[in-house]
């Protein structure tokens, strides 16, 4: 009888072992399903860590050149203002050149009508003495 209670009791004891051991193995299984959920979520945040970091650089590159770009219009508007600057001198000199040539003109016109009253003048005095020179 010693021997059937050490059997039931060995058997027991086995019995309980090969639960916990199952137990052990759910619980192993559970754990490498979380591994490899956090492998996969690791690698997920990997990658999208990575795809990031190309936008970033990409970001970085397009700033950089628009920063450039802004650069060269900005040399460019300081280039075109210089030259509308010295347009503008060149058209405020043009404007008054101008200004002294039509003075200039106006003038010319009044000696010519003064020269043309003179010549009218002298013509008629011609006329006239030649009116006389035939009459005598």
């Amino acid at each position: 009888m010693l021997n059937a209670v050490g059997c039931l009791v060995l058997g027991a004891w086995v019995v309980v072992q090969w639960l916990r051991e199952r137990e052990a193995d759910v619980q192993a299984d559970r754990l490498r399903a979380g591994l490899a959920e956090a492998r996969a979520l690791a690698d997920a945040e990997a990658t999208r860590r990575a795809a990031l970091e190309r936008d970033i650089a990409v970001l970085k590159e397009a700033v950089g050149s628009t920063q450039r770009s802004a650069e060269e219009s900005a040399r460019g508007l300081a280039e075109r203002d210089g030259e509308v600057d010295a347009l503008r001198a060149e058209l405020d000199t043009a404007g008054s050149r101008l200004a002294e040539w039509e003075d200039a003109v106006r003038a010319r016109d009044r000696r010519i009508r003064e020269l043309e009253s003179q010549l009218t003048e002298a013509r008629k005095r011609l006329v006239e003495a030649v009116e006389r020179l035939k009459t005598r």
